[in-house]
């Protein structure tokens, strides 16, 4: 059976957790969707941010390109320019001028050229200016076209793809071999009166657009680089690019995702990398490169683990708190109703001296005073009824059927774990000389002489007349009681009855034996650890009680001894 004290701390405990884990839900769902929505939207924002600043690279590159071309067209005499060597040279000198000021305006330009067609005005006319690195270009020899094969893209690929598809192009990113620099060229054909001229062209050096992927610095994500073809351009743990033949598993899942029709930098999508969960959005550039963001999805959780951080160390002080009312609740209400329901209990096995204290002015004190009231009413009533069966009619003490009753009350106690009490075991010495030579009347006098000097020292409700001049004492709650004062009170009562009986001047038929009260003693004590039985306590005090008697017949004639 459950206790209430049980009972109201798991209802207490229950409602706790059930508000406690309903909040936490609510609080989770929502935490999640708004986390889900600012994180996306950080991300789009991260992503619109960052491939706009390459965008910006790549638009003034087309501007610049365009513009350039544009003066070529609007101000070549394409005749004079292959017959006259002197206007060439002007002319040449003019774009050089005019390409620098524009690289300059433009920013971040590696290289520039304008590059007539080989087949009609030579295979190194033109003009090939490279950054210095102090802010300014310098001429180097151009490269000669004629030298390589059309299909050779390292070293000369800059012009035969734009000449071939008859527009303006991205290249994908190339180690250029004539400067040893990695880049990416954007080049333009020039058609001057619908005939091709040549190729215009400006390089911009991959470096300062990996400072742009390396700035991403959002929940510790970073950015990585694509070329059209899904090759892998850059990224911080391949910072020299990869193949898409070589991608691996995991990069392979993620590779789905930078499609034309997925790389849209709109939708947030999930992969993993290196066995952790992340999140990956794509951007496409206008060059059809691919700017991609990665981040860590625990980095995004992040505040919904420290939300759950924080509503479990709530938890621990509500915890506290509930705890601790509790206790106040127990101690002011289940305890003390525990108590009562021991001490009913012990009442309805017979124990009538159960000790009630609790008191107050609530409905458990008026239960308590009713609870003090019944003990005292079935008391009086079991007091009538034990006079008339269980106390010895000539001493006025216990007889040997209540002692009977006090040993199984006693056993029953030892088994329940509940017992503490002592036993004294008290002999008369001298009786049967007595009774021999005064007479059974003047026995009878020593017997209640002993029986009244033990009610006045222990009380006659602890006191038992189990023999003819045998009494046992038995004292429960023994660590409340003072043997040692119990037994000077003994003594002290033994002598007083001395005196009475002196009074009387009982006259004994044998002048030798003198009429007085003597009596022997031994107690012993429960041991819980030790007794299994009232019988084995009661073994030692009897025990006792022989050894004091021995002690008292020393040296005495053994008419005396019993």
């Amino acid at each position: 059976m459950r206790s209430i004290k049980t009972k109201l701390f798991a209802i207490i405990c229950i409602t706790v957790l059930l508000v406690f884990f309903l909040l936490a839900g609510v609080g989770t769902y929502y935490m999640k969707r708004v986390t889900e929505e600012d994180f996306t939207e950080t991300m789009t924002m991260l992503a619109a941010q960052k491939s706009g600043e390459v965008d910006a690279h790549f638009r003034r590159i087309e501007r610049a390109v365009e513009i350039l071309g544009q003066y070529i067209e609007q101000n070549v005499d394409t005749e004079k320019f292959k017959n006259d060597l002197i206007y060439r040279n002007t002319i040449l000198k003019e774009i050089e001028k005019y390409g620098e000021e524009a690289a300059k305006i433009t920013g971040n330009v590696a290289t520039y050229y304008f590059r007539p067609d080989p087949a009609v005005y030579g295979s190194t006319t033109g003009v090939f200016e490279t950054d210095n690195g102090e802010g300014g270009y310098v001429s180097e020899h151009p490269t000669d076209i004629l030298k390589y094969d059309p299909a050779d893209r390292e070293h000369v690929g800059w012009y035969y793809e734009p000449v071939d598809s008859g527009k303006a192009i991205w290249m994908q990113p190339y180690a250029n071999k004539n400067i040893d620099v990695y880049m990416i060229s954007y080049v333009a054909p020039v058609y001057v009166g619908g005939e091709l001229f040549g190729v215009v062209g400006m390089d911009i050096d991959m470096s300062a657009i990996y400072k742009v992927v390396d700035s991403v610095n959002y929940a510790k994500g970073f950015g990585f680089l694509l070329g059209e073809d899904g090759t892998l351009l850059y990224h911080r743990d391949y910072p020299k690019g990869l193949k898409a033949s070589l991608f691996d598993e995991e990069f392979k899942e993620a590779a789905q995702y930078f499609a034309p029709e997925k790389a849209a930098g709109t939708e947030v999508y999930r992969y993993i990398w290196k066995e952790e969960k992340h999140r990956l959005i794509a951007k496409r550039l206008q060059n059809n490169m691919v700017f991609a963001i990665s981040v860590p999805e625990a980095e995004i959780m992040k505040p919904r683990t420290e939300m759950w951080r924080n509503m479990f160390g709530v938890l621990v002080l509500v915890v506290t708190a509930v705890l601790i009312v509790t206790r106040i609740v127990m101690l002011k209400i289940v305890e003390p109703i525990r108590e009562l329901t021991q001490a009913a209990t012990r009442i309805a096995k017979g124990e009538m001296n159960v000790p009630i204290r609790y008191k107050s002015g609530d409905e458990i004190g008026e239960l308590a005073g009713s609870v003090r009231l019944m003990a005292k009413e079935i008391r009086e009533y079991i007091a009538y009824i034990h006079a008339q069966a269980y106390i010895d009619g000539m001493t006025g003490v216990g007889n040997k059927t209540a002692y009977m009753d006090v040993m199984k009350q006693l056993d029953r106690k030892i088994k329940e774990g509940l017992a503490e009490f002592a036993v004294v075991v008290f002999d008369v010495n001298g009786l049967k000389t007595v009774n021999d030579n005064l007479g059974h009347e003047c026995g009878d006098r020593i017997i209640t002489g002993a029986a009244n000097a033990l009610k006045r020292s222990f009380g006659a409700e602890h006191t038992y007349r189990i023999g003819g001049d045998e009494f046992i004492v038995v004292l429960e709650n023994a660590a409340d009681v003072n043997l040692e004062e119990c037994y000077r009170d003994f003594d002290q009562a033994v002598a007083k009855e001395n005196e009475v009986i002196d009074g009387e001047k009982l006259v004994a038929e044998d002048a030798a034996v003198k009429l007085l009260l003597a009596v022997s003693k031994g107690v012993a004590t429960y041991r819980p650890e030790q007794d299994k039985e009232y019988k084995e306590v009661f073994k030692r005090a009897d025990e006792e009680m022989y050894k004091d008697k021995e002690r008292f017949y020393q040296g005495k004639n053994d008419r005396r001894r019993r």
